[in-house]
């Protein structure tokens, strides 16, 4: 985008003046160029009508040439055959060895160059109408002939037909560029050393972040930035283009369409993604879309477009990182000294590509950091998800469980052996079930609660009492981590039932667009000490079973409740 800059990019001196309402040209100062200065941005042009565009080039009297400024004249110089010239002044004797090279950069048009009234180049052919006119080449310059230089002042006259008109963007916002043949080489090589160096530093992290969004849960921050890596690579591949493919003089309208596109979604996207990656309310985004919209369509033309939109994003950017500080989220840090790294980029006018580099470098740093503690936090999470785990084990099998259970099997064998032997069957049920899942990181919701009503059966036999557990609204398919359910459960009865023989737990899923929440009541006798809900064992395997699961996504509230207990397990989808 910095090769067209959006800007009038001719920087015409206006001097007026009006005679009969037209615009005269008068005296002009001329463009000096000396072994002193490397290159200059030719100005002070005039313009006439070429009346005979398949005549030789004749001499035009100096009352009919106008003074040319293209912010005033687009409609009127838009369409048709034109000669404009301006005036140069060689200062001093230029060395044998300097070879002074003309550039004519972003004219969509044909055109022919004459030098004092010598024809020394053609781009393109020109035409009276739209089908005799050719494009010329995109990467058209010439060198001067030397011994044209000669010290003193030379008119530099362009011919020049255009009726293509595929965009806003017309002829004479093209600039020309007179200077030292091989130091405007070098500087246009540079820039395609930038488009490539952004292009190769930007891949990488546009693939990295869109395989985090398809493996890491679909989050939006990683999917926006990628896209905004993808926008900045497109920005350069469209610079790169002319330099890998034969490009006639219109690929400037191309270029046109896919830098406005480019500077209005980048405005756009860039602040969204900030609003995503500090967690800032959605709402935002659209008061975001709706000012830089605003400010698009009212407050921007071809001229100065590029500035403004940068600006724009620059300082809605600033914004949301000097939010993001004062709220202390996390990497807040690192995104501020990137804007600060954008602000002197844009001070330089390095904007674009100064931005678009050191906030991606920034940004990619902030989300490796993420990453790797999230790790970290997963890993530590399974390990004490291991543990509780070994601990629930040993709890469910231990010596006191045991002892009881078997006394219990004693008692029905003298009773009713049959009833012992569904006891020692339940047993038997519940140690494989438990030994089956305890490892897995999520069950179906079905075989949890298979678990819970196995269990339900042995106390129920042991204490010959009925327990049994109902559901409401349970989706099948869905699943859960193993035996959460189940510990509440084995909880509800130590603590609610010690005196009641009959007991009823209720599984219901609620869920909605961004939830589902699981409750589980029993109808126990609780009493006040309890009020507040567990905080031993039981509840921490729980809640490093949800962490595990479900990082930073979940909440489990436990307490007594009007009917006897209630627990509930919430999951959000983000």
């Amino acid at each position: 985008m910095k090769k067209i800059k959006l800007l009038s990019v001719f920087r015409f001196i206006i001097l007026l003046t009006i005679i009969n309402g037209e615009i005269t040209a008068t005296d002009l100062p001329p463009n000096i160029i000396s072994t002193l200065n490397k290159s200059i941005h030719l100005d002070h042009w005039q313009i006439v009508k070429d009346t005979s565009p398949k005549l030789s080039l004749s001499t035009t009297p100096d009352s009919l040439w106008q003074l040319f400024e293209p912010s005033l004249d687009d409609e009127r110089y838009a369409t048709g055959n034109w000669f404009i010239k301006t005036h140069i002044i060689i200062k001093d004797s230029l060395s044998s060895k300097e070879v002074l090279g003309l550039f004519p950069i972003n004219f969509v048009t044909a055109y022919e160059i004459y030098w004092d009234g010598i024809k020394i180049a053609q781009n393109g052919i020109i035409g009276i109408n739209k089908t005799d006119e050719k494009a010329g080449s995109f990467n058209f310059n010439l060198v001067l002939p030397p011994n044209l230089l000669t010290r003193g002042e030379h008119t530099l006259v362009f011919r020049i037909s255009n009726y293509s008109n595929y965009s806003s963007w017309k002829w004479f916002y093209g600039y020309m560029v007179l200077g030292k043949y091989d130091s405007l080489l070098q500087r246009i090589a540079q820039l395609y050393y930038q488009a490539f160096f952004i292009t190769g530093i930007l891949f990488i992290p546009f693939l990295f972040n869109l395989f985090l969004y398809i493996a890491r849960k679909r989050k939006i921050e990683h999917l926006l930035f990628s896209i905004i890596c993808l926008i900045v690579i497109l920005d350069s591949v469209t610079m790169l283009a002319p330099v890998f493919i034969d490009t006639r003089t219109t690929f400037v309208y191309w270029q046109y369409y896919v830098y406005q596109l480019i500077t209005l979604l980048f405005t756009v996207l860039f602040p969204t993604f900030f609003i995503y990656l500090f967690s800032f309310p959605k709402k935002i985004i659209g008061l975001i879309i709706i000012t830089t919209l605003f400010i698009f369509l009212f407050f921007t033309n071809i001229e100065n477009r590029f500035n403004i939109m940068t600006l724009t994003v620059l300082i809605l950017s600033s914004i949301i990182t000097l939010w993001a500080l004062l709220k202390r989220r996390e990497e807040s840090i690192i995104i501020f000294i990137g804007i600060i790294a954008a602000w002197t980029a844009y001070y330089f006018n390095f904007a674009f590509a100064g931005l678009a580099t050191t906030m991606v470098i920034c940004t990619s740093f902030s989300i490796a950091r993420q990453f790797a503690r999230k790790e970290k936090a997963e890993k530590e999470a399974q390990l004490k998800s291991a543990r509780l785990e070994n601990e629930l084990l040993k709890k469910n099998i231990n010596p006191h469980f045991v002892l009881n259970t078997l006394t219990s099997i004693i008692a029905w064998l003298r009773r009713d052996s049959s009833s012992a032997i569904k006891l020692i069957e339940a047993l038997a049920d519940e140690f494989r079930m438990i030994n089956q899942i305890s490892a897995l990181k999520q069950i179906p919701i079905t075989q949890e609660i298979d678990l819970c009503r196995v269990h339900l059966k042995i106390m129920s036999y042991r204490k010959g009492a009925d327990y049994k557990l109902e559901t409401i609204d349970i989706d099948e398919k869905d699943t859960v981590p193993p035996m959460i359910f189940h510990t509440l459960v084995e909880n509800g009865l130590t603590h609610g039932y010690e005196n009641k023989i009959v007991g009823t737990f209720k599984l219901q899923t609620v869920k909605d667009a961004d939830s589902i929440k699981y409750v589980l009541t029993n109808d126990g006798d609780f009493n006040s000490r309890e009020s507040k809900g567990s905080t031993g064992f039981g509840a921490k395997y729980i809640k490093s079973r949800l962490e595990e699961n479900y990082p930073g996504r979940w909440n489990f509230t436990s307490g007594k409740s009007d009917e006897g207990w209630e627990s509930i397990v919430e999951i959000r989808s983000s």
